[in-house]
C-alpha cells in the first residue's frame, strides 16, 4: 500500500477529514481533505515518511511554511496550518481547483501575446508582494503556477524560498532552482536578489509566446553554462505576431546582470501593463540610452513617441482575468479600413491647417451654417420616420423604476435587470439582520422617471453582512491586519502576548473566541500574538491515561508538550485516553516536544465464537447475531468432514467490535465467497477498482453527469456491506463526469454536412475525415466514428469519422460575405467546411457576415477544414469621451477610432495651457449615434 493510502478516509487531527490524493511529488505528496472546524474544502501537504529526520528536507518543509505565512495575496496560495511533529510533517493550504501553467502550455504550445501578458500580470503581481516582505521565491517555473478556471493565476511553492534572516540551507544550495529558468547568478552559485524571480519570469513569458525554451541541450550543466553566457534568440524571430514591445520586455527581464533587468517587479508591472494597453508601443530605455531589443524601420515609422520602459505611468491596472477555456482573440488586421482611416486623417489635418486658429468670424459663419444644417437635416428627417406617427397612440416615454429593495442580488436577476433596460452599479454595504447579498437601498427609488435613451443607470446597495457571523480567519495575520478584518463585521478586538514555537514575531498564533465560531455583532475577540519562543524546557510529563482528551490536551500544553492523537476503537468510555507515548512523570525535555496520545473509539464488544467443524449456514447465523460480518469464503480439500469450518480469520475468544469481518475456510469443494461489498461511494474510479476487486468482485463502469468531481463514484449496484456473492460477481459503479458534458450520438449513416452541424450544435470539434470501401453503405454516410457513442466527453472534445466511399476533397469554397450567419454556416457544411463564427461591432448590416478567412473559390482543401467567418454586430450608438486636457490632435485621433467626428473648433480664455481642451459638446458619458460631431473649446 503507497503512504498516502493509509490516509484516505480518515481524520487527521481530529480536525481535517481526509478524501482523495491530489498529487504526489519528490518529497511530499498532496492530499485533498474537508476541514471539519471551517466547513471548507483544503489541501494538506505531507511530507513523505522517509525523509523525517532528514534535516535539509525538514528544513525546506518549514521554510516554504514560513515563507507562505508571511504573505497575503490573491495570485499567492494561502496556508491556514503547520504542523510539524515528529512522526509527521503537514501543511494546511488553500485547495486550487485548476491546472498547472506547465499542463495549459504543453496542451496550447503558443499562448496568444496578449493572454501570456495576462497571466504574467498576476504572477508580477504575487512576486512585487512577496519581494515587499523580503522573500524571493527562487523557484518560478511553470509547473510552480497554477491557473484556476476562472483565469486567475496562483504561485506555489516557496519551500526553496529566501526569507529574511534566513541563509541559504547549504551552500551547494545556492545554485537552485530548474535550470531552464534560473537567473545567469543562480546558474553561477551567486547571491539571489529580486532580479532572479524577474529574470525566471521572462523565460516563462519567453516559452508561452514562443512555445519554445529560451536555451536547450542534452545535459542541466549545459544549460546552466547557457543561461550564463549566451544570448537567446529574440522572441520576435522565432513568432513575428508578438508585439515588439513585448520582445523588449523579455529580453529586458532576461538581461545577464541583475542591474540591466527591471529595477523591481513593479517596474516590469508598469510595463506589461502597458504593452497590453498600447500593443504598438516601441520602448526606450533611458538607462541605457536606447531603446531597448531591435525594432523595424516600420515600427520605428509608425511608433510616435517613445515610451520609457523604466518609467512608465499607467492608470491602475485593470481586471486581465482570461477564461482558461477562452483565449482571448487576436485582432484580425483590417488593411482596408486603415486606408480608410489614414485618408481620413490625411483630410483632416488639411482642414485643420486651413482652418484659422482664432479668428472669430469663420467660426460664427461655421456655427451659423452648421446649425442650418443641422436644422433642415432634423426637419427632413422627422418628416419622413415621424410624422405618420403622430396620428398612432402616443408611446410614453417615462421608465418606470422598479422597487428591488428585499430582493436577493444574483447573476440572474443582474442579467435579467440589464435586459429591461438597466444599467446598474453596485455597492457594498455592511447592516446587521438585513440578510447577506440583500438590496438594501437602491438610486433612484422606485417610480417614473424620464429618460433619452430608454436606459435607467441605478445604483444597487448590496449588504454584505453574513447571516450568521464567526470569528474570521486572521491566523498569521499582523494585529493591525486583523483588526481591519475584523471591523468589517463590527468586530472589536484586544491584544494579548504569548510565546509560539512555529510563528513569526508579530503573527497571531490564536484567537478568543475561536476561529470560526458563532460570534455576536459588537462583540470582543482576544488576539493572541506570538512575541519569541521563550520557553525552553518542558515541565515534568503529567499522567493523563484515563483522562478525557480535552483535559488531558489542557494538561499537556501547560506542561509546554505539543500534541498529536490517534483514535482506536475500544469498549472503553469515548474520549477517554488509552495510552501516552512518553511514560508519565519523565523529565529533562525540551519544550514542545511531542507527546502522541492514543484514544478510545468507543465501540461495544463481543467474543468471537470457535467456528471450527460448524456448517458455513450455521456459522452465518451466529456471525450475524452477535453483529459481526461474514467476510470472505474459501474451499481447500482436508481431511475433515466437507462443507464443515477448519479455519477462521479471527481467532476464537478474541474480543471485537461489531460490524468486524470474519473471513472462513471450508473444507470440500464448493463456490468461493468474496468479502463484503466495500462502500466505494464517493471515492475515485481508480481507488474504487482496486478496492472491489481486491474483494473479489469484477467492475463495470457507468457515466453520469454531476457537479461532483470527475470520475467520482456516485452509485453501486450492490450495497455496501452485503456479503455471500460469489467470487467474480460484477458490480457496477456509476462515477461522475463533468456537468456539462456531451453524451456522444450514434453518427452511423449520417452525412457529413449533418455530422458537422450536430458537432457544432453540441460544442465539439470535428477531427480527422478519413474513407473507407470496404463494406457496404450509402455512398459518403458515417460508417465509423473515433468517439464511440453512448460516451460523455467534455465540450471542445475532438471528434472523427470515417466515411463510405472513395477519398476525396471539400468542393469550392462558397462566397458567404453579406449572407446570414445561419445561411453562410449552412452553405459552408453543405461544401464540407466546419466553421467557426466571430462577432464584432460594425456600422453594417446586423447578422451579416463581413468577411471569411478562406477565399472564395478556393479549392484541394480537406473535409472539415475551418472557415473563420466574421459576423457583424451593428452598434448604434457610442459614449462621448473626456477630452479635457486633450490637443486638437489627440482629440483628433480618439474619436475616428470612436467612430465619431470632430465638429466645431472654437477657442476662450482661460488659465490652462494653451491649445488644449477646456469644453466640448455633447459632454462626456454621453450616449450618440456614430459619426455625430463633437465641437470643442480650445484654450487660448
Amino acid at each position: 500500500m503507497d503512504k498516502y493510502e493509509a490516509f484516505i478516509g480518515k481524520i487527521l487531527d481530529g480536525r481535517y477529514r481526509i478524501l482523495e490524493l491530489v498529487g504526489v511529488g519528490g518529497m511530499a505528496f498532496v492530499l485533498k481533505a474537508e476541514d471539519l472546524v471551517m466547513n471548507r474544502t483544503v489541501a494538506i501537504k505531507i511530507l513523505n515518511e522517509r525523509y523525517n529526520g532528514d534535516e535539509q528536507a525538514e528544513k525546506r518543509f518549514v521554510n516554504e511554511s514560513k515563507a507562505v505565512a508571511m504573505l497575503s495575496n490573491k495570485n499567492i496560495v494561502n496556508v491556514y496550518d503547520v504542523a510539524i511533529y515528529p512522526d509527521i510533517k503537514y501543511i494546511v493550504m488553500e485547495y486550487l481547483d485548476g491546472i498547472t501553467l506547465r499542463e495549459y502550455m504543453d496542451n496550447k504550445k503558443v499562448l496568444p501575446w496578449k493572454e501570456a501578458c495576462v497571466y504574467t500580470l498576476q504572477i508580477i503581481h504575487a512576486l512585487e508582494h512577496a519581494h515587499s516582505k523580503n522573500v524571493i521565491h527562487r523557484d518560478i517555473k511553470p509547473q510552480n503556477i497554477i491557473l484556476l478556471k476562472s483565469g486567475e493565476v496562483k504561485v506555489t511553492d516557496f519551500g526553496i524560498a529566501k526569507i529574511p534572516d534566513m541563509t541559504d540551507i547549504t551552500l551547494t544550495d545556492k545554485a537552485i532552482g530548474t535550470v531552464y529558468y534560473i537567473s545567469p547568478e543562480q546558474a553561477s552559485g551567486k547571491e539571489t536578489t529580486y532580479a532572479s524571480d524577474i529574470y525566471s519570469v521572462g523565460v516563462m513569458l519567453y516559452e508561452m509566446v514562443t512555445g519554445e525554451l529560451p536555451f536547450t541541450a542534452d545535459s542541466p550543466v549545459t544549460i546552466a553554462m547557457m543561461q550564463i553566457n549566451d544570448t537567446p534568440k529574440n522572441p520576435c524571430d522565432i513568432n513575428p505576431e508578438i508585439p515588439a514591445g513585448v520582445c523588449q520586455i523579455i529580453l529586458k527581464a532576461m538581461a545577464k546582470l541583475p542591474e540591466k533587468r527591471f529595477k523591481d517587479a513593479h517596474s516590469m508591472l508598469k510595463a506589461v501593463d502597458y504593452v497590453i494597453k498600447h500593443p504598438e508601443v516601441v520602448f526606450s530605455d533611458e538607462n541605457e540610452g536606447e531603446r531597448t531589443g531591435e525594432t523595424t524601420g516600420e515600427e520605428t515609422e509608425q511608433t510616435t513617441e517613445k515610451v520609457n520602459i523604466n518609467m512608465i505611468v499607467t492608470d491602475s491596472i485593470g481586471d486581465y482575468v482570461v477564461n482558461i477555456n477562452e483565449a482571448p482573440k487576436e485582432e484580425k488586421p483590417k488593411p482596408d479600413k486603415k486606408k480608410v482611416r489614414s485618408e481620413k486623417r490625411r483630410q483632416r489635418k488639411l482642414r485643420r491647417k486651413e482652418r484659422p486658429s482664432h479668428s472669430i468670424f469663420p467660426v460664427i459663419t461655421g456655427v451659423f451654417l452648421a446649425f442650418m444644417i443641422v436644422v433642415f437635416a432634423v426637419a427632413g428627417y422627422l418628416a419622413v420616420k415621424w410624422v405618420p406617427s403622430l396620428f398612432a397612440a402616443e408611446k410614453p416615454r417615462d421608465f418606470f423604476v422598479r422597487d428591488l429593495t428585499d430582493y436577493k442580488y444574483s447573476p440572474d436577476l443582474r442579467r435579467e435587470l440589464e435586459e429591461q433596460g438597466y444599467i446598474i452599479e453596485v455597492t457594498e454595504v455592511y447592516r446587521q439582520g438585513l440578510g447577506f447579498n440583500v438590496i438594501v437601498d437602491q438610486e433612484p427609488a422606485t417610480g417614473n422617471i424620464r429618460t433619452s435613451d430608454g436606459k435607467c443607470r441605478i445604483k444597487l446597495m448590496i449588504n454584505k453582512y453574513p447571516d450568521n457571523l464567526t470569528v474570521p480567519d486572521v491566523k498569521y495575520m499582523t494585529a493591525a491586519e486583523a483588526e481591519k478584518v475584523l471591523k468589517q463585521y463590527n468586530l472589536y478586538c484586544v491584544t494579548e502576548y504569548v510565546t509560539d514555537l512555529y510563528a513569526n514575531d508579530k503573527q497571531i498564533v490564536k484567537t478568543q473566541p475561536e476561529i470560526g465560531t458563532f460570534i455576536k455583532p459588537g462583540s470582543t475577540v482576544t488576539l493572541y500574538v506570538c512575541q519569541g519562543t521563550g520557553i525552553t524546557d518542558a515541565k515534568t510529563m503529567p499522567s493523563v491515561v484515563g483522562n478525557q482528551i480535552d483535559k488531558a490536551k489542557e494538561d499537556l500544553e501547560k506542561a509546554y508538550y505539543l500534541v498529536t492523537v490517534v483514535y482506536e476503537n475500544s469498549d472503553k468510555p469515548d474520549g477517554q485516553v488509552l495510552n501516552q507515548s512518553i511514560p508519565a512523570y519523565t523529565s529533562g525535555l525540551p519544550a514542545w516536544t511531542m507527546v502522541t496520545l492514543t484514544v478510545s473509539r468507543y465501540t461495544p464488544h463481543k467474543t468471537v465464537e470457535n467456528y471450527f467443524g460448524l456448517t458455513l449456514e450455521d456459522v452465518k447465523a451466529r456471525i450475524a447475531a452477535s453483529g459481526f460480518v461474514l467476510g470472505s469464503v474459501s474451499f481447500v480439500e482436508s481431511p475433515y468432514t466437507d462443507g464443515t469450518v477448519i479455519n477462521q480469520g479471527i481467532k476464537a475468544g478474541t474480543s471485537a467490535p461489531a460490524g468486524t469481518v470474519i473471513n472462513l475456510v471450508i473444507s470440500g469443494e464448493g463456490v468461493d465467497l468474496a468479502s463484503p461489498v466495500p462502500d466505494v461511494f464517493g471515492q475515485n474510479i481508480t481507488d474504487a477498482t482496486r478496492l472491489l476487486e481486491r474483494a473479489g468482485y469484477s467492475v463495470a463502469v457507468a457515466a453520469q453527469p454531476s457537479d461532483k468531481p470527475a470520475d467520482t463514484v456516485l452509485k453501486q449496484s450492490l450495497q455496501a456491506g452485503q456479503s455471500g456473492f460469489p467470487i467474480g460477481t460484477k458490480i457496477t459503479i456509476t462515477i461522475s463526469v463533468a456537468a456539462d458534458s456531451i453524451k456522444v450520438a450514434d453518427l452511423k449513416g449520417k452525412t457529413l454536412p449533418e455530422v458537422l452541424r450536430y458537432l457544432t450544435e453540441n460544442n465539439l470539434t470535428l477531427g480527422t475525415v478519413s474513407f473507407t470501401s470496404e463494406g457496404e453503405a450509402t455512398d459518403y454516410t458515417v460508417v465509423n466514428q473515433t468517439v464511440a457513442a453512448g460516451s460523455y466527453i467534455s465540450p471542445g472534445t475532438t471528434l472523427g469519422v470515417i466515411l463510405f466511399g472513395l477519398a476525396k476533397t471539400a468542393e469550392s469554397v462558397p462566397s458567404v460575405v453579406g449572407m446570414t450567419e445561419a445561411g453562410a454556416v449552412k452553405a459552408l457544411n453543405d461544401a464540407w467546411y466546419r466553421v467557426e463564427v466571430e462577432y464584432e461591432y460594425a456600422n453594417s448590416t446586423d447578422g451579416a457576415v463581413l468577411r471569411q478567412s478562406i477565399n472564395p473559390g478556393t479549392t484541394g482543401k480537406a473535409p472539415g477544414t475551418k472557415v473563420t467567418i466574421t459576423v457583424c454586430i451593428r452598434k448604434t450608438t457610442v459614449t462621448v469621451p473626456d477630452l479635457s486636457g486633450k490637443t486638437l490632435g489627440e482629440a483628433d485621433e480618439i474619436l475616428l477610432e470612436l467612430g465619431l467626428e470632430l465638429g466645431n473648433v472654437s477657442y476662450e480664455k482661460s488659465d490652462q495651457p494653451a491649445d488644449t481642451i477646456i469644453n466640448q459638446t455633447p459632454t462626456p458619458n454621453t450616449e450618440v449615434a456614430y459619426n455625430t460631431r463633437v465641437d470643442i473649446v480650445l484654450s487660448e
